[in-house]
């Protein structure tokens, strides 16, 4: 067998304060007991988790550590799809649904134990399709494509240093980009809760924060309708959420029958409502397990288009990720990720 070689891509500002880097200390001395050699790399910017993931692959890196929240394994997993490397999650962030669905510690000595048994599961991924026209990714701006695509006509660095973007072209010849997911992809009322975070708040106190933004919500938010296709049909929703596996923030449960291993969504469409209260009402169904019972139209798929005329938001495992249209589909057996 060879060599197990990890590398931990860790955020050092993910969620509270606390002495993370002697923890990736930690992490690389158990590691390194249980025969895998083991670096370290922080991330400094947006978008460094992705660059430093594809780097460590490059370099022979056969296990990638993510340490931080669902937004730092959402970079990671953008440079890991389509390579050899094998995904580690460790929760350390503001929310990690990804580490709840599979079931995976926060403490390090048993993490450490996890990776050393090395059994894996290949689960699919989400793809967003957007086009550059209908707003931007949270972590690229437009000038910074421009500028790979300059840096791709010239003959240097490649279009997909920083973002997966697609050679493929829409019917009026608008460049499409390309972002892949772990757990969901949200449209609507939650990626606005997301927009409305207090950083500071979310640094000091995590999920709370978020449900600070969603309270001010049931007060001053107008929702603003769009058309989901799916599965054939139509419907008009203010919030929809595609789930990829079954995981929500705050023990929320709207696609409890998602799977990261099946090749399909479970989508949770919840139809416009005139008073705010009832969004409140649906989600605390949810909130106790009871999705089926909130009004939404709950159905499997695996490809979903949503457009609107309206300037609606998109987050993509918690992370903002634009606006629509944007279609969404799933990349079966994608990745190899460890499990207990």
């Amino acid at each position: 067998m060879a060599q197990r070689q990890a590398t931990i891509i860790y955020n050092p500002a993910s969620g509270r304060k606390g002495k993370r880097t002697e923890r990736v200390n930690e992490m690389i001395r158990l590691l390194a007991e249980r025969g895998i050699e083991a670096q370290a790399r922080a991330t400094t910017a947006p978008a460094d988790a992705t660059r430093l993931a594809r780097e460590a692959i490059a370099d022979g890196a056969n296990v990638i550590v993510s340490y931080g929240g669902d937004g730092t394994l959402n970079e990671v997993i953008q440079a890991m799809v389509e390579s050899d490397a094998t995904l580690a999650v460790w929760a350390g962030g503001t929310a990690n649904v990804v580490a709840r669905d599979l079931h995976l510690p926060a403490d390090s000595q048993r993490l450490a134990d996890i990776i050393a048994a090395g059994k894996t599961e290949r689960v699919a991924l989400g793809i967003a399709s957007q086009s550059l026209e209908s707003g931007v990714w949270s972590l690229e701006s437009k000038a910074q494509i421009n500028k790979a695509e300059q840096a791709t006509d010239r003959g240097g660095t490649n279009l997909q240093s920083n973002m997966q973007i697609s050679g493929l072209q829409t019917p009026d010849s608008r460049l499409q980009t390309q972002r892949y997911f772990f757990m969901f992809a949200g449209i609507g009322l939650d990626a606005s809760i997301a927009r409305g975070v207090n950083g500071k708040l979310k640094q000091r106190t995590g999920e709370f924060a978020f449900w600070v933004s969603g309270i001010k919500h049931l007060f001053g938010w107008n929702a603003e309708p769009f058309t989901v296709e799916v599965a054939g049909r139509t419907y008009e929703s203010a919030f929809t959420l595609v789930g990829n596996g079954k995981s929500y923030g705050g023990n929320i449960s709207m696609a409890k029958n998602a799977r990261l291993e099946e090749g399909e969504f479970e989508v949770f469409i919840l139809p416009r409502y005139r008073r705010n209260l009832r969004y409140l009402l649906a989600l605390m169904k949810c909130f106790f397990g009871k999705p089926e019972k909130s009004g939404a139209t709950i159905v499997k798929s695996s490809r979903i288009s949503i457009d609107s005329t309206n300037e609606v938001w998109v987050e993509l495992d918690g992370e903002l990720a634009g606006t629509l249209p944007m279609t969404f589909e799933v990349a079966p057996d994608a990745l190899s990720v460890i499990v207990p």
